[in-house]
Order: structure tokens, then sequence, then C-alpha cells
């Protein structure tokens, strides 16, 4: 974004500048998301960063992120429990009968 607009995004008579940095922080957010299969990452980066004006991009990366991985593989924290052969219970879905 910053090398294709680098004197920034000029909307309504301003300028906004491109951030490298912010998008560093949602992309460190939404992978962080995903591994652990968490939202709370997003508050987690709120309160790190100190920031409360990303808060719509961090959570859309993160709640996208989230499903995403959800849909595709078990968290990271269901695999080191199924590695080490720990008790665990087991997912109940709605309506499931067993």
């Amino acid at each position: 974004m910053a090398a294709m607009f680098p004197d920034g995004i000029h909307a309504d008579g301003s300028v906004y500048p491109i951030v490298p940095g912010g998008y560093a922080v949602v992309g460190a957010a939404a992978l962080s998301g995903a591994v652990t299969h968490t939202v709370s990452t997003a508050v987690i980066v709120f309160e790190l960063t100190g920031q409360i004006s990303h808060i719509l991009p961090v959570m859309i990366a993160v709640i996208l992120a989230n499903a995403v991985a959800q849909a595709l593989q078990p968290s990271l924290y269901d695999s080191i429990i199924r590695i080490k052969k720990l008790p665990y219970l087991p997912e109940l879905g709605m309506g499931h009968h067993e």
C-alpha cells in the first residue's frame, strides 16, 4: 500500500498517510488468532499497542483468519494435547447424541 500510494490516500480534502506498521500489526494478530483459534488475541493487540483506532481492521482480520483456520485444521492447543496423549473433552456439536 505504501508503494502504491506514496503520498497517502486523498479523501474528502484530507490526506490519510499509509503506515506499514499498522498492516504488520493486523497481520500478526490474524496469524496468532488463526494458530490459537481464539479471538482474544485482538484484545491483547489492543492492550499492547494502545491503538483503539485499528479496532475494525484487527477484528475483521482475526475473525476471518480464525474462521478459515477452524475449517482447515485443529488448533495448536488441541494438537499438543493429542500429541502428548493427555485426556481431553470430545467436541460435542448441537444435536449430537452418542
